[in-house]
Parts: C-alpha cells; sequence; structure tokens
C-alpha cells in the first residue's frame, strides 16, 4: 500500500500489520473475503503518550479533593478545564511523531476514530491529522467523559483509526447482512465511495 508504515514502526501500522484484535480483526476478515477496505492505519500511541508525559500523577493531583462525601463542583470544573490545557501541552516522542506523518505520507484526506466508533473527525493532510488524533485524547478529558470513567482518571488506551476518504460515512445493509452472516455475528457495515470504513458489532 502506497505511503503505508513499514511493519517495524512502532504504534502506526497499516491494517494488513495490525493485531486482529476487536474491530481491527473484523475489518482484516473483510478484507481477506475481498471486500474493499478504506486505506487504514492502526494508531496506538495513546498509551505512551500518557506515561511520557505524567498524565496520571498530573491528574491525580488536578482531582485530589474533587470527589469526597459530596463533589467539590467548583474544583470539578477547573480541574477539568486543567486537564484537557495539560493534553493539548503535551507531546509525542518526535519519532512517534515523524512515524506518524511518514505512515501517510502521500495520501488523504482522512477520518479519524476510535476503534468500535464511527468517525468523529476529518483532516485533509497527515499533519491535520496529528493534530485532530491529539484533539481527540484532549476531548476524553471533558467533564462528562471524566465523571462516566470516576474513578479512573486515565481514558482506556484504544486505538484510533485512520481512514483514508471524505465526506459522509453511510450504512450498506447488503453489505452487512453479507458480513453479518460470513463472520458469523450480527453487523452494520458503513462505507464511503464504495469502500468499508467501519463495522459496527451489535447484540442479537
Amino acid at each position: 500500500m502506497k505511503g503505508s508504515a513499514p511493519k517495524g514502526i512502532r504504534g502506526v501500522l497499516p491494517l494488513e500489520a495490525a493485531p486482529p484484535l476487536g474491530e481491527v480483526g473484523l475489518l482484516k476478515q473483510a478484507q481477506a473475503l475481498g471486500v474493499r477496505v478504506a486505506p487504514t492505519w492502526v494508531v496506538a500511541l495513546e498509551e505512551e503518550f500518557y506515561r511520557l508525559n505524567n498524565l496520571e500523577d498530573q491528574l491525580q493531583s488536578l482531582f485530589r479533593g474533587v470527589f469526597g462525601v459530596r463533589v467539590d463542583e467548583e474544583r470539578l470544573l477547573w480541574a477539568v478545564a486543567e486537564a484537557e490545557k495539560r493534553v493539548r501541552a503535551s507531546y509525542l516522542l518526535p519519532e512517534r511523531a515523524e512515524a506518524f506523518l511518514l505512515a501517510l505520507r502521500g495520501q488523504g484526506p482522512f477520518l479519524l476514530r476510535r476503534m468500535g466508533e464511527a468517525p468523529k473527525a476529518q483532516a485533509r493532510t497527515p499533519q491535520e491529522a496529528l493534530f485532530a488524533l491529539k484533539r481527540a485524547w484532549a476531548e476524553g478529558f471533558g467533564l462528562e467523559a471524566i465523571l462516566a470513567r470516576y474513578p479512573r482518571l486515565l481514558p482506556e488506551p484504544i486505538p484510533f483509526l485512520v481512514q483514508e476518504g471524505a465526506g459522509e460515512v453511510v450504512e450498506d445493509p447488503f453489505l452487512s447482512l453479507d458480513l453479518g452472516q460470513a463472520l458469523g455475528q450480527p453487523l452494520r457495515a458503513y462505507t464511503l465511495g464504495g469502500a468499508l470504513v467501519y463495522l459496527e458489532a451489535y447484540g442479537g
């Protein structure tokens, strides 16, 4: 695949080289069945980003005293705003940022999303995609996100998928049915320009 990351680049892998976990595994199976999948890169840099920037300790300090017998709402709002600010001010290792840009070089535009979730961001260039990735990480420290996962302060480090394409992703009911039968579980398949982008598993 033109512009794909070499298999040895840590944390940024083309779909073909990524471990078959969760939705990534389903996309790889769909591709093996002959379904055209949008060019996809699996980005697993979030845990390292938090760890090397010492964000867990920073958050523990920020939220100390917020959650007790009652929630200190004023301090909570301050802590959330400060947490988002610190994430935005933190940096990837230069070699990781370079690997990300190298993987996507010559490609674009892009959709970005957490694995297992619908696309929520778009970017025209690799550099814009890197900025969008950082913004998405910062959004994980909003008020509702913090309250939903407390007492855990850091989000679960779920890989992001960067996929080539632009526009509205729509469900393909016939592909949903075919892949659901082939893969043995209920699925909704979403496509863009005829290429598979997103597989949503649901109960049934």
